[in-house]
């Protein structure tokens, strides 16, 4: 099959990679392979992008996203783009229906979208055409990936979960009451992904739009609601990681997404709670409701955020200008150089702001986070104005921590642990660990000599 996929992000580079190596001829516009610094620098992913265009199956071109050529033949149009309105996307589903030369193709949506979208793009198409002979058919199909940050490559081919969602007006179904030929085709492009057992569920777009917001809707629920009880049990005296297990050993829950935490990030995990968000707000206004349980789960996760810096600063009793602060970490999650949505962007304006030190250490993301800064044009180290504080990198978690007030654990990378903290305690000017990913157990920690304090474990601050 010949494929084109339109955006510059991890979902677009992997879908290339991954069908390309299936025999696919797939097109991307792009000047070249993403950097391997960049926030898509995940390494068997790059390794499997060379090797697909050095054999010829995968082919960049330095073209605009909406640009078509006939002598492309494409029958398949991947688009992997975020934050668009259906107008601007319907802009380059136009130009693919007037370029294709083939009967029938296929036009997909991958990424989180409001609900009905995929309808409304069907429905301009088949208005486009009214009145005018056009060469194709084309089905729009909301095909939703489910690809992850620091493991995108296995979450894409092991995935366990093939949704396809079909307009209600797509054009060209084999029989009456049959599939529309664009599903099929889906069906039979991802075969070698799909032989273990059938994973494939078929619905309608609108149900297969609400399908993928609502599972990070019902994910975001579990980690805001072990946060509300990592706060109670801080009140308490209760150690959260002993009710965390007890809660996940009941089947009817699970261990996953039970970890309390200063907070999720990532593009498209909250970008899909902003499209659940506009669907409950324009349900609740209509029916004249207060706000709902998801306002409530989005207000407490940027709340979390903010809670190391609040933990730093009634240590300190406010007094905190002048002083260093050791981050470690600053992606967003473990094994990625994406900084979307990072509490550790929150907190480092916070303590900026505060005239504190920030020395940062990441395994990955550090790249990441130097650009971040200086497209929020926050100065660095003394370039600074004398009353805000600088940003320093460092070149691993034991720099960071030298001569630091505290250090704040943001993002939960192995390598941080089993340091020997110990040690990293003696070169401190004030030994305070705020965990806040409760990767330490407190007794630990506290016997390496530091005042610790998690997210409902370890002392109360």
């Amino acid at each position: 099959m010949n494929i084109r996929v339109l955006g510059n992000n991890l979902e677009a580079w992997t879908l290339a990679a991954v069908l390309a190596s299936t025999g696919c001829r797939v097109v991307i516009a792009a000047k070249q392979l993403p950097d391997e610094h960049s926030e898509l620098a995940e390494l068997d992913l790059l390794r499997l992008l060379q090797k697909q265009l050095a054999q010829g199956r995968l082919q960049l071109i330095d073209l605009a996203d909406t640009v078509f050529n006939p002598a492309d033949s494409c029958e398949l149009l991947i688009d992997a783009r975020t934050n668009l309105s259906a107008e601007q996307r319907f802009q380059a589903l136009q130009m693919f229906s007037d370029a294709v030369q083939a009967e029938s193709a296929i036009y997909a949506l991958v990424q989180p979208v409001a609900v009905g979208t995929t309808d409304q793009l069907q429905c301009m198409l088949l208005d486009a055409c009214k009145g005018r002979e056009t060469k194709a058919q084309i089905d729009c199909l909301y095909w939703p990936s489910f690809i992850e940050a620091g493991r995108a490559l296995e979450s894409f081919t092991r995935s366990g979960r093939l949704l396809i969602g079909a307009s209600r007006l797509c054009q060209n179904p084999k029989t009456e009451g049959d599939i529309p030929e664009g599903v099929a085709a889906i069906r039979e492009l991802m075969a070698p992904f799909n032989r273990s057992k059938d994973a494939a569920m078929v619905m309608s777009a609108r149900e297969a739009e609400l399908t993928k917001i609502g599972i990070n809707g019902m994910l975001a629920t579990r980690i805001s609601f072990m946060n509300e009880l990592a706060d109670i049990a801080s009140r308490q005296g209760v150690d959260i990681e002993a009710v965390r297990q007890g809660i996940g050993a009941d089947p009817r829950i699970g261990h996953q997404y039970l970890y309390p935490g200063c907070g999720f990030g990532g593009e498209a995990f909250t970008d899909t709670l902003g499209f659940l968000g506009e669907e409950l707000e324009a349900t609740e206004s209509a029916q004249g409701l207060a706000s709902g349980l998801l306002s409530s789960v989005w207000q407490i996760n940027e709340q979390q955020k903010d809670l190391l810096f609040q933990k730093f600063w009634r240590y300190f009793n406010a007094e905190i200008k002048g002083r260093t602060v050791a981050l470690w970490g600053c992606a967003f999650k473990p094994n990625t150089a994406s900084i979307a949505g990072s509490p550790a962007l929150v907190l480092i304006q916070a303590l900026l702001s505060h005239g504190v030190q920030v020395q940062v250490y990441d395994p990955m993301a550090m790249e990441s986070l130097k650009l971040w800064l200086n497209s929020a044009q926050i100065r660095l180290n003394s370039e600074q104005k004398p009353d805000d504080g600088q940003v320093v990198f460092c070149d691993s978690p034991e720099q960071a921590a030298e001569q630091a007030d505290a250090i704040m654990l943001v993002t939960e990378w192995k390598l941080f642990w089993n340091l020997n903290l110990t040690e990293i305690a003696t070169r401190m000017k004030t030994p305070l660990l705020l965990d806040g990913r409760n990767i330490y157990p407190p007794k630990r920690a506290q016997q390496a000599g530091f005042v610790y304090s998690a997210i409902g474990r370890g002392q109360t601050i």
